[in-house]
């Protein structure tokens, strides 16, 4: 994977396979940018920039589907300089399916 090594650093210690996560990287270019979402809701993801932060630091956004096409969403949450557990903190509330929760609303 072609990454900065902040963002590497951070996938590793994520372990996503562990959590029901993927890897969702519509930023291939962006060597300091990427999307994670629930394997389940790949379409419901937070996209993680380390561009401009210090080491070990992050901008996020939450995104959800706002239409039919891929690149139809909408950002519901940011924040800005975020140590890798205040980021996972941000994960886990925007990926992990709530009870009761159902595919459809999940990825509304």
């Amino acid at each position: 994977m072609e990454k900065d090594d902040s963002i590497k650093h951070l996938l590793q210690w994520l372990r996503l396979d562990e959590r029901g996560w993927v890897l969702a990287d519509h930023w291939d270019a962006d060597l300091g940018a990427t999307g994670i979402a629930h394997r389940d809701h790949p379409r419901r993801l937070v996209y993680v920039s380390s561009f401009q932060n210090d080491f070990g630091r992050y901008y996020y956004e939450c995104e959800v589907p706002a239409g039919d096409e891929p690149t139809d969403y909408k950002v519901t949450a940011t924040g800005e300089n975020l140590s890798r557990e205040e980021l996972l903190a941000v994960l886990e509330r925007h990926l992990t399916p709530k009870p009761g929760e159902s595919a459809e609303e999940k990825q509304q």
